[in-house]
């Protein structure tokens, strides 16, 4: 399954986006939207209102301050519990973000194994966060980062690696995961979602998946006339 989070200012990209993600992800079953306004409806897609979520952009004001930094790390707890709480979701699913276009045919999944592009971002915040969460957790490949714009995420994984947090801490992990986040600065960003449980992986479940190198780039238009197989 895929999953698109859709915050304010995403609905013009997602629409655009969606015919990308519908022709070039090989092999997807449902693509979820989980969105902000319930009322937004994308033919071939199901809408999923992010009030059924055990937590909200109120939750991370009440430890954070009201910023708009807030619906940053509301969606990053998004991606992470979307297994647990859509209905039916398969225990595989794809977290695209919204204003990421893949442009040439691409798959996830190979011999029962999920496979994992990777950047270069490097941001000690992130892994000063994923060891306050438990020691256990470190940057694992100093050349790659699991920041590329998507992620593959098994439920199964997640729970393991929830749980292993909420034990260290005695307490919900979206709790542990928002306390943690330091310094609470509108201009830093203190946690990544996609490096916590690509790193994880790579420490824990080595074996159960395959990295594979995707060309991809960041730019600020859409330029689908290029050799690149993504970009955001």
């Amino acid at each position: 399954d895929i999953v698109i989070p859709i915050g304010p200012n995403d609905n013009k990209k997602v629409i655009n986006q969606i015919p990308y993600t519908k022709k070039n992800i090989i092999g997807y079953r449902n693509i979820y939207l989980i969105c902000f306004d319930p009322s937004v409806k994308i033919d071939g897609c199901i809408t999923i209102n992010e009030n059924i979520f055990p937590f909200s952009i109120d939750t991370v004001a009440r430890l954070h301050g009201k910023s708009w930094r807030n619906g940053w790390y509301l969606q990053q707890l998004l991606k992470l519990y979307a297994g647990k709480i859509i209905p039916n979701i398969l225990d595989k699913y794809l977290v695209i973000d919204s204003d990421t276009f893949f442009l040439k045919p691409t798959i996830f999944v190979e011999n029962n194994k999920c496979l994992y592009n990777y950047g270069t971002e490097y941001h000690t915040s992130y892994f000063d966060h994923m060891k306050k969460l438990h020691p256990d957790l470190v940057k694992m490949n100093r050349n790659m980062s699991g920041i590329c714009h998507h992620m593959i995420f098994e439920t199964k994984h997640l729970d393991e690696l929830m749980s292993k947090i909420e034990k260290y801490h005695n307490d919900t992990f979206f709790n542990i995961f928002l306390k943690f986040v330091t310094p609470k600065d509108i201009n830093f960003s203190g946690a990544s979602e996609y490096e916590l449980y690509f790193n994880y992986m790579l420490k824990f479940n080595f074996d159960q998946i395959e990295i594979r190198k995707l060309n991809w780039k960041n730019t600020s238009t859409l330029d689908t006339i290029n050799n690149l197989d993504y970009i955001s």
